[in-house]
């Protein structure tokens, strides 16, 4: 089941079709459901998930907002591509970020939490094993996605969404042409293996370690 983006969500959004649309479209985009280059039609949109064209366009302006879509004229929306320079700011900011997400995180993450991820990372590897790119890119968000909103950061992790938003589509074209197990190290295990330790030092550098390999295969 696709896990919804919670830091989007507060008490204060309004649950309307667009809203919900929009958080349906944020998941699936950190997911790589979507890939670089895409063209997106707010027809089809509106078909797939069963609402009214004004909603979906609603949906779409909103994400072209937060950078994760983009006009490519004044009538085509697309999946934008990572620049070279693109790129280089957001592995900065992901690193940056997502560690210190993860770093707030360390201390409410319980043992019923480490098992969790310890099921999603054996999900992984089995989608690796069999070549399953879909239910590994959505493994990936919901193993790091875990971790961060136990930060209950109301700041920090709102950022990081919109990067993974601008990040996932590249990700995803990562593995369509290298394979998932061009990921060679398990940097999630040593996460799981630092948390079981109690190594805050250690956890930090492993969640960092595991940004920067997927984002260099970008390169």
């Amino acid at each position: 089941m696709t896990t919804e983006s919670t830091a989007s969500r507060t008490a204060f959004s309004p649950d309307t079709a667009s809203t919900r649309l929009h958080r349906a479209l944020r998941v699936r985009l950190c997911e790589g459901d979507f890939t670089p280059g895409e063209v997106i039609s707010i027809r089809r949109i509106a078909a797939k998930y069963g609402t009214g064209i004004m909603p979906a366009r609603e949906a779409i302006r909103w994400l072209v907002t937060e950078g994760a879509l983009i006009f490519s004229d004044s009538r085509k929306i697309i999946v934008p591509e990572l620049s070279h320079d693109r790129f280089h700011e957001i592995l900065f900011a992901r690193k940056n970020l997502e560690t210190e997400v993860s770093r707030q995180a360390f201390d409410h993450i319980g043992v019923a939490d480490i098992e969790a991820l310890e099921r999603i990372d054996e999900q992984i590897n089995d989608a690796i094993a069999q070549g399953d790119l879909v239910s590994y890119m959505r493994g990936n968000y919901q193993f790091h996605f875990h971790i961060y909103r136990l930060s209950q950061s109301q700041v920090l992790l709102p950022l990081v969404e919109i990067l993974w938003l601008q990040y996932g589509p590249s990700m995803r074209y990562i593995c369509t042409r290298w394979g998932a197990s061009s990921i060679a190290d398990d940097y999630h295990r040593e996460v799981t293996q630092a948390l079981r330790r109690g190594d805050l030092t250690s956890f930090c550098e492993a969640i960092a370690a595991d940004i920067e390999q997927g984002m260099l295969l970008l390169e």
